[in-house]
């Protein structure tokens, strides 16, 4: 069965095209067929794959196809999407009509945050609408809030602090323990080398894997309902 995974977050720049690149690398060294389409207008995700085919860098087992508007997802879900065991979608870095359509046919949202205001405030609203279309539609699709580029610098930040209190305690959202910390590699894999799993291992690549399977470790916890995600409608 094909599980679908989106990331959504009101703001660009959160992380969320480096977040599913990184997640359906993993799951394309495991073996399973992956998809990944690109709904945003900036093309990140598809500028990356034409790089990584002008250098001969495309990871086995994994394909990137371009779809900006529902009807067209609705299109390749319906001919292309039993083809594949995950299929990850990136969408637009702002609100658009694009995120109804996409969370219904999702199993899981994942809003990638960075500790500011508009990106936490970003995230809830993607948590609200998950729990509405749930509850409009009957479905039972997870929704999880994932801190990016983090640094020890940003650690120390009153609103990192506040990240948890808010997102878990005040929201009732699933908060992944694992973070996205800010990497070098994560900026040179955008340049066309293919997926982290691909990279030479270093201490630093070695670092930046043990983060990517420990998200995905949680990310098939919530998946599986082995992990509590918060309000679920």
């Amino acid at each position: 069965m094909t599980v679908v995974i989106a990331a959504i977050n009101g703001k660009g720049g959160a992380g969320k095209t480096t977040a599913l690149m990184n997640i359906a690398g993993e799951y394309a060294l495991r073996g399973g067929r992956v998809a990944m389409i690109d709904m945003d207008a900036r093309n990140n995700l598809m500028k990356w794959w034409t790089d990584c085919q002008e250098k001969d860098a495309q990871p086995e087992g994994l394909e990137v196809y371009s779809h900006k508007t529902a009807k067209g997802l609705e299109r390749w879900m319906e001919q292309n999407g039993d083809a594949f065991d995950h299929v990850l979608i990136d969408t637009p870095g702002e609100d658009t009509a694009i995120v109804d359509p996409v969370i219904t046919v999702a199993d899981l949202v994942i809003s990638p945050i960075q500790p500011s205001k508009r990106e936490v405030m970003g995230a809830i609203d993607s948590f609200e609408n998950v729990v509405r279309v749930n509850e409009a539609l009957g479905r039972s699709c997870r929704h999880g809030v994932l801190r990016t580029r983090i640094t020890v610098t940003v650690r120390h930040t009153e609103l990192y602090r506040k990240i948890r209190p808010i997102i878990v305690d005040k929201v009732g959202a699933y908060l992944f323990r694992t973070e996205v910390f800010e990497r070098n590699v994560y900026k040179d894999i955008h340049n066309g080398i293919g997926t982290l799993q691909m990279q030479e291992v270093t201490e630093a690549i070695a670092k930046a894997r043990r983060e990517t399977q420990a998200l995905v470790e949680e990310v098939d916890g919530l998946l599986t309902g082995e992990t509590m995600a918060g309000r679920v409608a």
